[in-house]
């Protein structure tokens, strides 16, 4: 194992060495990111930053909901019971260690994510913390989307994906439950049901012309124009639309290595009393002279829906353009 002390706040990936005996897999929730930390740290303001940050509602959904569901485990009590967990963040003060962020990956378990955070008192700690906060965040998401894009690419709907390659030419790992709901040129509505949840993907292309294709303004022009036509509410003559009323979030990305726009929101139906998540990738297929739109939402008003739409966005950012 490699350990790496560093005097600045800077964020490094750690590599392990492989081990002799195959690992166990991971135990915990979707979600679950547990927080090893001396409960007189827990119980302090240190306790109170790290867990409003692991914490901070998502955008982009109905109602709020945590980024992370962090469950709180004593630094002697973390023991093997705990040590398989999917998510954890150990947290180290002391006149002792050095100031230190590492990430490893499957370290008692795997598909494993461990950050350990060290500091030798708690103003470094804060800094190192604070300094690296997001990029922790994003660590622990991405490593969720990744079991999720593993899980599904080992049971694919064969159908869909031939449907996505001979309409658009692109590969995309969307599992088994999902059926395509309606197929026209350069547009697939895709589906998965159960009596709780509704969880669609929406593809579509048109020439790469306008100027502000990658804006939230021109992506949410092409989305609802898209949705108004292929969409229906359950009233007749309603369709979907996003909700501006809540501005959606837009960020720039990349999406198959090529770039791409983000927008996350809510969507409401014109006409009709339903709403619920969106995340939505508009990506330059260059060679090709177009652009591609990812597009899923979810319907499910009686659950939570943080998880749903983390399935979504691994399936969307797990395409290829072939």
């Amino acid at each position: 194992m490699w350990r790496l002390l560093i005097i600045a706040p800077v964020l490094v990936l750690f590599a392990c060495e492989t081990p002799v005996m195959p690992l166990p897999g991971t135990t915990g929730k979707a979600g679950e990111l547990v927080v090893v930390m001396d409960d007189l740290l827990w119980e302090s303001a240190i306790g109170d930053t790290v867990y409003a940050a692991l914490t901070e509602p998502v955008y982009g959904l109905p109602q709020p909901e945590p980024l992370f569901d962090a469950v709180h485990i004593r630094s002697d009590a973390f023991t093997k019971i705990f040590q398989t967990h999917r998510n954890i963040l150990i947290c180290n003060i002391g006149s002792g260690f050095k100031p230190a962020v590492e990430v490893r990956a499957d370290v008692w378990a795997s598909p494993q994510l461990v950050i350990e955070i060290t500091a030798k008192d708690t103003a470094e700690f804060v800094r190192i913390f604070k300094a690296n906060r997001l990029r922790i965040a994003e660590y622990f998401s991405k490593k969720e989307e990744e079991r999720n894009l593993n899980s599904y690419r080992k049971q694919p709907d064969h159908d869909v994906a031939n449907a996505l390659l001979e309409t658009f030419g692109i590969n995309m790992p969307v599992p088994k439950g999902f059926s395509v709901i309606s197929r026209k040129e350069n547009f697939l509505w895709l589906r998965h049901d159960t009596k709780d949840i509704n969880q669609s993907i929406l593809v579509y292309s048109e020439p790469y012309t306008r100027p502000n294709t990658f804006s939230k303004e021109g992506m949410m022009t092409v989305m609802d124009s898209v949705c108004r036509q292929s969409v229906p509410g359950s009233v007749p003559g309603s369709f979907m639309k996003t909700f501006r009323e809540y501005p959606p979030a837009i960020a720039e990305t990349s999406v198959a290595n090529i770039y791409a726009s983000e927008l996350r929101g809510i969507w409401n139906v014109e006409g009709d009393i339903m709403g619920g998540p969106f995340i939505c990738y508009v990506l330059l297929d260059e060679p090709n002279g177009r652009v591609i739109y990812l597009h899923g939402f979810v319907f499910a008003p009686a659950v939570d829906k943080r998880n749903l739409m983390v399935q979504l966005r691994s399936i969307l950012k797990g395409v290829e353009l072939l």
